[in-house]
This record gives structure tokens, C-alpha cells and sequence, in this order.
């Protein structure tokens, strides 16, 4: 008689025997891609301070410009002290947190009322720096002017928030903003929905795979394919040089769901190959599927394409990501997939319960098709207006959650004095040195022009430094040229260096927008700020900071959108023609892939959500793989020649692709990242949409073109 072990080890034994070779190769090769991915890919978001633009991209070349010119101090955090600023332990508390925020290593300066700056508030109150930089508008704050290093900004950043959070009181409320803490936060954001988008969709997918098909085998195909997707487009992204950023960090979900799409139409026609009892039912689904799997994925890659030629780095790594994913998808489920269905068994039990609501969902949708294509034409009828309400240039606020304590702190500090960078860079239309007195003076005169601009929060330039040093000992008696060549000097950091150039013809104006109730377009606002230079005599020979490149990066992708989508459609249809050779099934997808960004662009401008740089090219994706069951249907189409029955025998793996993209990108409303919550949130409306239009509005576009040719 055996004993347990025994029994084990002889099951153990039965298991090796039976799986083919290809499942143990494609194990070991598991294995070994998930070591390499281990030691040399790094998994960490990057997010720098380029994250809206490369350094090399064209919109750049304004920030190289002012580099040459100026000396750049931009790596600035602003902590704002809020509290009765005229108290002495007030006072204290703030000497006390400048001096700890001076000792974090890596922190260069800090500017406060204690700390390299004004000798109390009233000074502060009356200088012409100061006022502008440390103290509040309803003088119920003041700010610490903080300057990093640029290496390691995200340990000093935790430091400094760690900092914020022990020293924080009900008298003294702390709140920080600048590039390093939301570059830092942004990166946070994406490292943890990295973490939870790869185990949700693991685990949900998984139920949902064993589910509908009740085999082990399929199930551990179907996750290790999709894993094996996930890891090699890692890889090769990392090979190509493409970092995990702003939008590359949901790729592995993305990836994943277009993986699970391959093989839930595989699957299936392979399911039915096994209940019309053909022997050779693998390959049968194999050339059954692989034609509108191959046109699916050129469709998907078509979308993912479209994003490469965006000016925005963010979405060209997204588009070149996308496009290695595509191919890795299909190269993984039809190279190793099948080798599972070989050793997998039909199941043939009762449907299960999603089964049953699969079923009970198609015939409710069948039962009122002709409610839904009422709605559907109703509702992309009524969202049309918002198509021109969308609001493509979003506050930099809309980035963080209305309850979390950045985008609490953004608000005040951008109440009181603007929150976000712009650079303007001017000189005399006269070709006169800006220290010449009728110059100088029209300095003055465009400082006080710019402050009161309604989207302005303050402004530093030459005329407020040079009025500071005239407040110093015996800086009043002092000729303007002596004043500026002592403030180039080593002894007072060369700040002059940083607002006049070397021969006094150009100057930088340092602005501080303010974000929150902008109600144009920051092109427009900087257009704005353009006239009012030249107004005063001085030529806008340079504008440049964050402002001006979120600016550029809204209008860029906005139009690049609107090109983007029109070039896919015209792909789409060339695509299907060649596969249906039918102008009225063309004519018909064409027509159906159109109702998809109209109703959801209408819908976003109708209810103002912002589409900022990640939440945009999610229309793109939710068209192209809306596409994907439009192929399969066209492609039923071809054999069946009849529409009914193509509904009959492609509802399931249509509504079960719907099911598994819906929920996948459900998975993102899970992010504590706004932007990626309203991402998913577009693609499973635009991809639930699509698998209706799908189902029941391409087919009756496609007859009623077909009528009308006749």
C-alpha cells in the first residue's frame, strides 16, 4: 500500500507526463522573464520635471533660451505658515521650522521671516520684495521660500512633508506647494496604482476566466499568458528606452485586458469547435480567430499610433508602449495559449451565473434594441454641444483630490500670491540698456500693470530687487548700476544674475499665476500678458515656465486629439473595406465608430470633467478596442452572410469581451490619482458604448447603406 507521500509524488509525476513540452518551455521561459524583469527593469514611475515635455522637444527650446540668458533658480517648494503673523511664538515656531528645514540635506536656502529676509513683519510689510514673496495677501500667512538641490528632490520632499506633518498645529496650519511636491506626489500616486492595478487584475480575472469556462487549464494559460505580456513589454519598453511615467503606469492593466480579449474569442470558437466534436479543434479556432484577431490588433495599434505624433511626451511613450504591447498580445496568445486548450477539457455543466446573466443581458438587450438605438442616438444627439465645452487646459489642481491636503494647501497658496510659474522675458523696443532711466521706469510702470491682472498672483522682476537695495544702508545714495553690479556679485548669490542679462538689454519678469478660478485658457492669459508688455514699450521676446508649457501642451493636445481620432477613422475604414470588400459595411462601422467620441467628448464638455494629459487619450483606446468586436463581427459576417445569425453566434464572446474590458478598466477608479480615475472612467464608457453600437447599431447602419445602394 502507498503511502500519502507516495500518492503525491506519483500525481506529481502523472502531471509532468501529461503536459506537452510547449507549457513546461513556456513555464521555465515565465520564470526566467520574471527574474530578469526583477534585476534589471526598473518598476518605478519617473516623474520629472520634464513630465509634460521632453527636454529635446520643440517646446522646450523657450526654456533653453532663458537658460543661456538668466541664471535659473526654478527648483523652488513654498511652505505656507498660516497663523496671527505679528505674534511672537508665531515668530518662533517659524525661526524653529526654517532652521530644521536648512538642515535637510540637499535643501540649498530658505527665505522667511527669520531666515534670510526681512528683520520682522512690519519690514516685511514694507519692502518691495518681501511683501511680494513672504507675506500673504490677507497677510494671515507667510511663505518659506525653499530652493533644492536637483538630485534626490523626492527624499527631501518626504522629509520636508514628514516635517510639515509633526509640526503642524491648530495655530500654525503648514501647507507646501511647487514643482518638486507635485512631481513627487504624482510619482507616489503612480507607484502604488501600479502595485494594485497588476494584483486586482490578476485576481479579478481570474475568477472571471474560471468562471465562464470552469478549466484550470485555461485559467493558469490565460494568467500566465497575460502575465508573460505584461512582463516582455516591460521589457522591451526598458529596452527601448521608454520609462514608466504619467500614463505608462496603467499599461500592464492595459496590456492584460487586450491579452484576455485574444483569448476569450480563441477560447470560445475553440469551446464550440469541442461541441461540434472536431478532433483537430484547436487549430480550427486558431484560423478561425486569428484573421479578426490580426485586424483587431492593427486597429488597437492604428489608436496607439495616432499617439506618437503628439508633441506631449507622456502620450508618445504611451503610443510606443501601446504599439509593443499590441504585438506582444497577439504573438503571446496565439504562440503559447493554445498549447493549455490542447490539454483543457469541456466542461459540460450548467451555464454559470455570469453565464446566466450573459444571457439574460443579450435577450433584455434584444428585447429593447430598439429602445437602446433610440438612446444611444439620443444621447450623442444631446451631448453634441458639449463637444465645444471641453475643457482641455484643466488647473494643475485637478490633479489631486479636492480632500487631500496638496490640493488644500495648492488652493491657499494660489489665493494668495499664484501658485504656478511663468517666465517673461522682455527688452526695450528702443534697444536701450533697461537701467537707462525712461527704460527703467517703464519697468516699473509693466510691474504694476502685470500685478493687477486678474490672473496674476505676484510678480519679482529687476524694478522690486533694485527697490529692495535701496532700502538698505546707504542703498538710496547709490548710483542703479553700482546697486546692480553689487547684487551680481557672490555676495548676495548673484540674484540680479537671475531677472537682468550681463548687458542689461534683456529682462525676466518671475510670475505666479493663479490656477483656480482661470476661466481662459492659459494661451489666451499669456497672450494677454504678451500685450501688456508690449503696451508698456517692451518687446515679449521669450515666455516660458510651467504655465506657458501646460499652455502649449493643452492646445497641442487637443488639436493632435481631434487629428488623431479623424486619421483613425479613415484607417478604420480602410481597414474594414479590406476585410468586408462591402462599401455599406464600411460606410456602417464608419458611421457607428463616429457616435463613440462624439457622445463621449459631448458627455465630458456637458458635465466639465477635465481632460487633462492622462484622461485624453483614453477616447483613442476606447475607440480602437470598440473596433476589435465590430472585426469579429464582419468577419462572422463573411460566413454567415445573415446579421441574426451573426448576433447568434457571437453575442457571448462580444458581451464576455465587454464584461472583461469594463471591469478592467473599472480596476482604475480604484487609483487615489484623479487622472487615472477619469481615464478608466472614459474608457468604460466609451468601451460599454462601443460593444452596444457594436451589437445592434453597426448591423442596422450596415443594412440601411446596403438598402440605399441597391
Amino acid at each position: 500500500m502507498s503511502s500519502p507521500p507516495s500518492k503525491v509524488l506519483l500525481k506529481i509525476l502523472n502531471i509532468i507526463k501529461m503536459l506537452p513540452k510547449e507549457i513546461w518551455a513556456f513555464l521555465a521561459l515565465t520564470l526566467l522573464s520574471f527574474l530578469f524583469l526583477l534585476s534589471y527593469v526598473n518598476l518605478t514611475p519617473v516623474v520629472d520635471d520634464d513630465f509634460f515635455f521632453s527636454s529635446q522637444d520643440a517646446q522646450f527650446k523657450s526654456e533653453h533660451e532663458i537658460d543661456k540668458l538668466f541664471l535659473r533658480k526654478d527648483t523652488q517648494l513654498i511652505i505656507s505658515a498660516s497663523g496671527d503673523i505679528y505674534e511672537p511664538t508665531y515668530i518662533e515656531k517659524v525661526r524653529e521650522l526654517s532652521q530644521t528645514v536648512l538642515d535637510i540635506e540637499g535643501v540649498i536656502s530658505v527665505n522667511s521671516l527669520t531666515h534670510f529676509g526681512p528683520k520682522n513683519v512690519d519690514d516685511a510689510l514694507a519692502s518691495p520684495l518681501w511683501k511680494r514673496l513672504i507675506i500673504s495677501d490677507d497677510q494671515k500667512s507667510s511663505n518659506l521660500i525653499i530652493l533644492l538641490e536637483e538630485k534626490h528632490q523626492s527624499l527631501i520632499v518626504n522629509k520636508i512633508e514628514t516635517l510639515l506633518k509633526e509640526k503642524s498645529a491648530q495655530d500654525f496650519e503648514l501647507h507646501a506647494a511647487g514643482l518638486p511636491y507635485v512631481i513627487e506626489l504624482i510619482r507616489r500616486n503612480l507607484t502604488r496604482d501600479l502595485k494594485v492595478f497588476s494584483l486586482l487584475a490578476f485576481l479579478i480575472f481570474g475568477c472571471i476566466i474560471f468562471s465562464l469556462f470552469r478549466s484550470k487549464a485555461i485559467l493558469c494559460g490565460t494568467l500566465l499568458s497575460c502575465l508573460n505580456a505584461c512582463i516582455w513589454t516591460y521589457m522591451l519598453t526598458s529596452l527601448t528606452n521608454i520609462p514608466i511615467g504619467l500614463l505608462t503606469a496603467t499599461l500592464g492593466t492595459i496590456i492584460f485586458i487586450m491579452t484576455l480579449s485574444h483569448i476569450i474569442f480563441l477560447t470560445y470558437n475553440w469551446r464550440k469547435a469541442m461541441h461540434a466534436q472536431n478532433n483537430d479543434a484547436v487549430n480550427f479556432a486558431i484560423k478561425r480567430t486569428f484573421p479578426p484577431s490580426f485586424w483587431s490588433m492593427f486597429t488597437t495599434m492604428l489608436g496607439f499610433l495616432s499617439l506618437m505624433s503628439v508633441p506631449a511626451k507622456p502620450l508618445r511613450d504611451l503610443g510606443a508602449s501601446g504599439v509593443i504591447g499590441c504585438l506582444v498580445t497577439i504573438f503571446v496568445a496565439y504562440a503559447f495559449f493554445p498549447a493549455f486548450l490542447k490539454v483543457a477539457k469541456l466542461h459540460i455543466k450548467k451555464e454559470s451565473k455570469i453565464e446566466k446573466g450573459q444571457f439574460n443581458l443579450f435577450h433584455f438587450f434584444c428585447d429593447h434594441n430598439q429602445a437602446i438605438k433610440i438612446i444611444i442616438f439620443v444621447a450623442c444627439f444631446l451631448a453634441l454641444p458639449g463637444v465645444w465645452m471641453i475643457d482641455s487646459d484643466p488647473s494643475l489642481l485637478s490633479y489631486f483630490s479636492k480632500k487631500s491636503e496638496i490640493h488644500q494647501g495648492f488652493s491657499y497658496i494660489d489665493r494668495n500670491g499664484g501658485s504656478s510659474p511663468l517666465i517673461l522675458v522682455i527688452k526695450s523696443k528702443d534697444d536701450l540698456p533697461l537701467t537707462a532711466a525712461q527704460p527703467y521706469q517703464k519697468m516699473w510702470d509693466l510691474q504694476t500693470a502685470l500685478e493687477q491682472h486678474r490672473s496674476v498672483g505676484s510678480v519679482i522682476s529687476l524694478p522690486v530687487l533694485i527697490a529692495q537695495a535701496e532700502k538698505n544702508t546707504l542703498g538710496w545714495i547709490l548710483p542703479r548700476n553700482m546697486l546692480l553690479n553689487a547684487l551680481t556679485s557672490p555676495d548676495y548669490d548673484e540674484i540680479a544674475k537671475s531677472f537682468v542679462t550681463d548687458d542689461r538689454l534683456h529682462g525676466l519678469y518671475l510670475l505666479r499665476m493663479n490656477e483656480k478660478y482661470r476661466t481662459l485658457s492659459r494661451v489666451d492669459i499669456v497672450e494677454e500678458i504678451k500685450e501688456v508688455a508690449r503696451v508698456h514699450n517692451f518687446v515679449p521676446e521669450i515666455v516660458g515656465g510651467v504655465y506657458n508649457l501646460q499652455g502649449h501642451l493643452a492646445k497641442l493636445v487637443h488639436s493632435s486629439l481631434i487629428l488623431g481620432i479623424g486619421k483613425l477613422l479613415i484607417f478604420f475604414g480602410i481597414i474594414v473595406f479590406l476585410i468586408s470588400r462591402s462599401i455599406s459595411i464600411t460606410l456602417g462601422v464608419v458611421s457607428s465608430i463616429t457616435i463613440i467620441p462624439l457622445t463621449v467628448f459631448g458627455l465630458i464638455g456637458i458635465y466639465r470633467v477635465p481632460l487633462d494629459i492622462v484622461a485624453a487619450p483614453a477616447c483613442s483606446v476606447a475607440i480602437a478596442m470598440g473596433v476589435d468586436a465590430m472585426i469579429h463581427m464582419i468577419q462572422s459576417y463573411r460566413h454567415l452572410k445573415d446579421w441574426n445569425k451573426v448576433l447568434e453566434e457571437i453575442w457571448q464572446p462580444v458581451l464576455t469581451a465587454l464584461l472583461v474590458v469594463c471591469t478592467g478598466f473599472s480596476i482604475f477608479l480604484c487609483s487615489t490619482f484623479p487622472p487615472t480615475q477619469r481615464f478608466g472612467t472614459i474608457i468604460l464608457v466609451g468601451s460599454f458604448l462601443a460593444g452596444l453600437i457594436a451589437l445592434f447599431i453597426m448591423p442596422m447602419l450596415s443594412q440601411l447603406f446596403a438598402r440605399h445602394n441597391k
